[in-house]
């Protein structure tokens, strides 16, 4: 059965590739539009001195995040179908070089700061027991 539903990871995987072979997005985020977002890396720390670092799949994070502006929501998938998480969107602001997004999920804060010109991401996920810092690239849809 075929769907008119968009292959949201076939999507991704494009945007990935066209944002790692410029090494910029294409246009600068602003927030006006919907955007795709890929981890490419993760630091993980917990309570004391360790961090650990990896790819997102290490620390069952998503690999991709849709940020969806009129929904105001962000979508993320992971590998496995049936995990998928929409995060609210809670505080969205532009500044003169970055985008930023904030939100509040089970129990732990996120904020997405995204720099305009680039489309370079970093992203913090913080909890009672665990942080996350991921860091990646967006591009606008």
């Amino acid at each position: 059965m075929r769907s008119d539903r968009p292959n949201w990871r076939a999507v991704a995987l494009a945007a990935v590739a066209a944002l790692l072979a410029r090494g910029a997005s294409a246009e600068p985020v602003d927030g006006t539009r919907d955007m795709v977002c890929a981890a490419v890396s993760v630091v993980a720390c917990g309570e004391g001195p360790s961090c650990f670092h990896g790819l997102a799949r290490t620390f069952d994070l998503p690999e991709f995040m849709f940020v969806d502006m009129k929904a105001k929501v962000v979508r993320a998938t992971s590998e496995s179908p049936f995990k998928k998480v929409d995060s609210p969107i809670k505080n969205a602001e532009t500044t003169r070089n970055h985008f930023i997004l904030q939100g509040v999920e089970n129990g732990h804060g996120w904020n997405m700061s995204i720099d305009r010109s680039s489309g370079r991401m970093t992203t913090t996920l913080s909890g009672e027991l665990v942080s996350y810092m991921i860091f990646g690239a967006c591009t606008a849809q």
